[in-house]
């Protein structure tokens, strides 16, 4: 998954509890061969390229379309995710989304109702936009996303899997402190996600880039991501087009 010319890119810095985590999550904003305005993200762990990479459109403030891979040391699996929306109208919630994956028995193919549904293919850069989109519906929405739960369990691995999440503004002290540790012109957001990631303070610029994201992991531990070396073209004012 390559792009042909680029204009935005960074990566994220994973801690755990204070220390550093081998964790190499990277993204790169601009063209595809088609001149189609793309973003690729991957995020591996170790030293042996195990991990997740994602190719994905945003079209309308949404992800339209991803390609999905996982690698680990068993086997790489597939998958691919799009909303359905007529030719020539851009996407909207509401759409419905089809997913094709590679299942244990062959190829697999699921169209799920998009009504108060968002497509979202997990990977870091993506959640300020999902934020965006969240905040608006107090009640929360279903979010789609390829599941990495438990890669052990081959027949749902990058299968869809629908869970409720919610996002509201962030208040108080606490936020204006952290959103000035972290950069001018940053919204705070407390973020309910799945049971991995409950509770999680997330922090999103005004172009829509989510630069920190903290979240207590079940066994106490705090966990945080910061986004690092970010190289912005400056015509570009927003990762949502």
């Amino acid at each position: 998954m390559r792009l042909n010319s680029t204009l935005a890119q960074g990566r994220y810095h994973y801690s755990c509890d204070g220390r550093e985590m081998p964790v190499q999550d990277s993204w790169q904003l601009g063209f595809d061969a088609l001149g189609r305005r793309s973003l690729v993200s991957q995020r591996l762990v170790g030293d042996r390229g195990f991990g997740i990479e994602v190719f994905a459109l945003l079209n309308n403030g949404l992800v339209s379309e991803c390609q999905v891979n996982w690698r680990d040391e068993v086997d790489e699996v597939s998958a691919h995710y799009h909303l359905c929306f007529p030719e020539g109208q851009p996407p909207r919630l509401g759409d419905e989304i089809e997913a094709n994956w590679s299942g244990p028995n062959g190829p697999q193919e699921l169209r799920l109702g998009g009504e108060n549904r968002l497509l979202f293919p997990l990977m870091r850069v993506f959640m300020g936009p999902l934020l965006k989109t969240l905040v608006k519906h107090q009640a929360g929405l279903e979010v789609v996303s390829p599941d990495i739960v438990d890669p052990s369990q081959r027949g749902k691995l990058l299968a869809p899997r629908v869970s409720h999440r919610t996002a509201r503004i962030m208040a108080g002290d606490q936020a204006s402190q952290r959103s000035q540790d972290l950069g001018p012109d940053i919204s705070g957001y407390i973020y309910q996600g799945d049971e991995a990631e409950r509770d999680a303070h997330c922090y999103v610029d005004n172009r829509s880039l989510l630069v920190g994201y903290d979240w207590p992991s079940s066994t106490g531990r705090l966990w945080q991501v910061r986004l690092r070396d970010l190289e912005w073209s400056p015509s570009l004012t927003s990762l949502l087009f």
